[in-house]
Order: structure tokens, then sequence, then C-alpha cells
């Protein structure tokens, strides 16, 4: 696409050369709104013309790019956001299906004198709950960091 827009690119301006090297001495009469402006030179006019397109393109392209940064940082936000539940979500207490852990026995909590001593260490930096009688007792790969369950 690259070269394609560069071929067209030269073409163009082989052609604006063109005209005006074989419309050198060529002079025109000009009238911008109410102004008149006799004798001007064509090169004169022709390359006015293309200096006000390249402004024109370039004020569009600008403006475009804008918009295309702010796009690009507005889906950046969404992913990062979207990134931020997927962990919560994979750090989230298993829930069994079809209520089956609505019905499970509650457990009663420790006092810090009832605690193992296990408690007294530094805890994982995700939580890993106790899956056992819940379906999911499977030793099917599941990490410390999974949250208890394949991801």
């Amino acid at each position: 696409m690259r070269l394609l827009v560069i071929l067209l690119t030269i073409l163009l301006l082989v052609n604006i050369l063109g005209f005006i090297l074989t419309n050198l001495e060529t002079r025109v009469e000009v009238t911008v709104w109410k102004t008149q402006h006799r004798d001007v030179s064509l090169l004169a006019v022709v390359m006015l013309s293309v200096l006000a397109g390249i402004v024109y393109a370039g004020v569009i392209a600008v403006a475009e790019g804008a918009n295309v940064r702010m796009e690009n940082r507005r889906l950046r936000r969404e992913i990062q956001k979207l990134e931020t539940e997927l962990v919560y979500l994979r750090t989230e207490r298993p829930r069994a299906p079809n209520g089956a852990l609505d019905s499970a026995p509650e457990t009663p909590r420790k006092t810090p004198d009832e605690a193992s001593p296990a408690a007294s260490e530094t805890p994982a930096s995700a939580p890993v709950y106790d899956t056992s009688g819940y379906g999911w007792d499977d030793d099917s790969g599941d990490g410390a960091y999974t949250g208890g369950r394949g991801v």
C-alpha cells in the first residue's frame, strides 16, 4: 500500500511539473471573490493550488491521527478494566453448579488461639480455596495461583 501511495505521488508531481513546463510563459487573469488579478503567471496559480491542497490534506491527516489516538487510549482503558475484572473473577471463591455451594455446611471460624501453625505463615499472593466436597478434587494441574480451579 505504501509503495502504491509513493508511486501515485511521484506520478502526480511529474504531471504537475510537465504542465508547468509546457505553460511557463502563460499569463492568466485570476478572480478571487470580487478582486481581479490580471497578468498572473500560471506557474504561480498552479503552485499555490498544490500548496493549498498539501496544507488541507495535512490538516485532515492530523485530525484523523488525533481521532485514532483518542480511540486507542479509550480501548487501552477498556482493556485494563477488563483485565482487572478478569483477575478478580479468577481469584474469587469458586462456585459449584446448581447451588451446591449454598447447601454446604458452613465451617465455624476459629479464634487466633485455635488457628493452626500454618496460619502464621505468609499467605499466598492469590487466595486458594478448599475445593474438597464440591466435585473439584481431581488433580488436573490446578496451581496455588489459580484460585483452586483451572483457568
